[in-house]
C-alpha cells in the first residue's frame, strides 16, 4: 500500500486464526458493527470495550466482535478503559484474567456502571484457575478455545444473566468445592478436650515448653507432660506442632499471641494436671 513495507510479525495463534487483523492498530478507535449473518444473534447492539495488553489478542478480538457487537472500543491502557466505563456507555467488558490493581479496579467499576466483564483465561494450569476464582468476572473464557462462535454465544449468554465458564474451570471450582465440603466435616468432628487439656493446647500454639506450660498452668512439670500428650493423642498427631496446625485449622484455639490464662484459670496445686479428666 503506498509503496509502504510493512515489518514482518508472527502469524497468529491458533484460536485466533479466523480473525484476520486489520492492517493498523489505532487502539482507542471505535469501530462500528459491519454486519453479520445472524440476525437474531441476541449479543447485537451491544456496546463492548476491549482492554488487553498483548495486541494480538486486541487484533483478533476486534476482528471477531465486528461482525457481532453494534460498536467495539479496542484498548490496551486500563486507565483509558476505567474513563470509558464511567463517561460511556459500555454493555460489556472484555479483559484479561488477573488479580492485578488494575484488572480488579476495572471491575468494580463495572459493577458500579452495570457494564458486565468477560475474563480471558490464559491458559488450564491451576494458577490461573486460581485467578479467576479472585476476580469478580462475570463470564469467563479460555484463549485457545476462542473463535467468534465461542465469543458470540459468551456474549449472549452474559446478557441473559448466564455465567459461561470453560468446562476445565468448572471441573476445578467443583472439585474445590467438594474439598471444602470435607474439611468442613472434619471440623465438626468433636475431639472432647478436657478444659486443662484446652488451655495446655493454647499455650502449646504459644511455643512453650512443657516447663513454661507447668509454671503458666500452676501444675508440676509431669502433669504438663501429662495434658500434652493426652492433646497430642486425642488429635490423632505424631507430635505437638501437627496439633497446633491441626487446632488452628479447625478452630479449636485462637491465633498464637492471645492473653495466656490467668492466674483464676489454674487450679490450685498439681493434682489437677496429675489426674486425666474427662
Amino acid at each position: 500500500m503506498h509503496g509502504f513495507d510493512r515489518p514482518s510479525s508472527p502469524g497468529p495463534p491458533a484460536s485466533l486464526a479466523g480473525a484476520i487483523p486489520r492492517p493498523r492498530s489505532e487502539w482507542g478507535r471505535t469501530s462500528p458493527r459491519s454486519g453479520g449473518t445472524d440476525a437474531a444473534s441476541a449479543s447485537r447492539g451491544l456496546r463492548v470495550c476491549v482492554a488487553h495488553p498483548h495486541e494480538m489478542v486486541r487484533c483478533g478480538l476486534e476482528a471477531m466482535l465486528t461482525d457481532i457487537a453494534a460498536e467495539v472500543t479496542v484498548l490496551a491502557d486500563t486507565r483509558r478503559a476505567g474513563h470509558r466505563l464511567v463517561t460511556e456507555r459500555i454493555d460489556v467488558l472484555i479483559c484479561r484474567c488477573a488479580a492485578t490493581e488494575e484488572v480488579l479496579g476495572l471491575a468494580t467499576l463495572c459493577r458500579e456502571h452495570r457494564t458486565r466483564v468477560l475474563a480471558l483465561l490464559e491458559s488450564t494450569e491451576e494458577q490461573q484457575f486460581a485467578l479467576a476464582s479472585e476476580v469478580p468476572a462475570d463470564g469467563f473464557l479460555l484463549a485457545d478455545d476462542l473463535t467468534a462462535h465461542s465469543l458470540d454465544d459468551a456474549l449472549r449468554r452474559l446478557m441473559k444473566g448466564e455465567m459461561p465458564l470453560p468446562v476445565a474451570l468448572s471441573k476445578w471450582l467443583l472439585g474445590r468445592m467438594r474439598e471444602g465440603s470435607a474439611a468442613t466435616v472434619r471440623t465438626e468432628r468433636p475431639y472432647f478436650l478436657t478444659p486443662r487439656e484446652r488451655e495446655a493446647l493454647n499455650l502449646l500454639a504459644q511455643g512453650l515448653s512443657n516447663k513454661q506450660i507447668a509454671r503458666m498452668l500452676g501444675i508440676s512439670q509431669h502433669g504438663a507432660k501429662r495434658h500434652v500428650a493426652n492433646v497430642i493423642a486425642k488429635l490423632n498427631c505424631p507430635n505437638r506442632t501437627l496439633a497446633v496446625a491441626l487446632a488452628l485449622r479447625d478452630g479449636l484455639i485462637d491465633e498464637p499471641g492471645a492473653e495466656p490464662p490467668g492466674p483464676e484459670a489454674r487450679t490450685a496445686g498439681d493434682a489437677g494436671g496429675l489426674r486425666q479428666r474427662g
